[in-house]
């Protein structure tokens, strides 16, 4: 049972928050919220579960500049030409989908874009937004927008298939009513936003057209190969062709961890050999995590 009010029994939602008394709150009937007053309803959601804005990423205080290397993307759209028309343009208002393999670098181009135009940095996952109330996930999404127009921040939404998947398959109403809310946001959103997603094919066929750029990130070519030993390792030390043709199913994330490994393992100690043992190695362990996968959602 819920008792709103102060020590006289007045009414007092703009102070609700700290007098409201909850009984057995884990097992409170989330329909009974559909009765109450919006302000008191809000304040409940709250307290039980928290501000969905203290789990986002944001830049709120300058950070070292980070660095990016065209050379390592392989996508069908010019990652630096593009950056360079829109620090350029003075049109603000458009979306982007960024979609493609695991690990490619989706989330770390929005941030680098948003350093580049010199914006503030916004990051939702798919677990920031998604509650288990009735209505609760459209306003979770509704104050990320907000957000990010107070700010003037550059928004991204990682995981974007949780919340932008077809509409043709939601279970209930208010999984199609969640992803009506964010198409309503992105309509009228007057700065950048982006989603990334390794899962294009799951996404709502409408949300495509609100995107101007849709971009898709696949393995790494030769060339960004032999740019990513070049990046994360020095220009000293080069895979031979051998090697290079052998690497089929890498990206740019699969270079962050086996650095990490060799800097861990070896004492930083590199070599042309133990770099594409590293590499290969990664290649085998997501390989196999996709091929699992993959025979999982067969027999399901």
């Amino acid at each position: 049972m819920i008792f709103p009010g102060d020590s006289n029994g007045n009414n007092n939602f703009t102070n609700v928050r700290y007098n409201i008394h909850y009984v057995d709150g884990n097992n409170l009937d989330p329909h009974l919220l559909e009765f109450l007053p919006p302000e008191l309803r809000n304040a409940i959601i709250k307290d039980l579960n928290g501000s969905a804005s203290t789990n986002s990423e944001q830049e709120e205080t300058p950070r070292p500049k980070i660095k990016f290397d065209y050379k390592m993307v392989n996508c069908n759209q010019d990652l630096k030409v593009l950056t360079t028309k829109l620090k350029k343009s003075k049109i603000k208002q458009y979306g982007l989908l960024l979609y493609g393999v695991s690990g490619s670098g989706k989330s770390f181009y929005g941030q680098w874009l948003a350093q580049e135009l010199k914006m503030p940095f916004i990051k939702k996952r798919a677990s920031d937004l998604e509650a288990k109330f009735v209505g609760e996930t459209e306003q979770n999404i509704k104050m990320a927008f907000k957000e990010a127009r107070d700010k003037k921040a550059i928004l991204l939404f990682d995981e974007a298939d949780s919340f932008l998947f077809d509409r043709r398959y939601a279970k209930q109403n208010h999984q199609a009513s969640s992803v009506n809310e964010i198409l309503t946001q992105m309509e009228d959103h007057p700065y950048p936003f982006i989603m990334t997603t390794n899962l294009k094919d799951k996404i709502d066929n409408a949300s495509l057209r609100r995107f101007i750029f849709k971009i898709k990130y696949d393995y790494m070519k030769p060339e960004n190969i032999v740019a990513g030993v070049k990046t994360y390792f020095g220009k000293e030390y080069k895979l031979t062709q051998s090697q290079i043709a052998k690497l089929t199913h890498i990206c740019s994330g699969d270079f962050k961890v086996a650095k990490a490994k060799i800097d861990i393992l070896d004492d930083g100690q590199y070599s042309n050999d133990l770099i594409f043992e590293y590499l290969l190695k990664e290649q085998e362990a997501v390989s196999y995590t996709h091929l699992r996968a993959h025979e999982t959602t067969l027999h399901l």
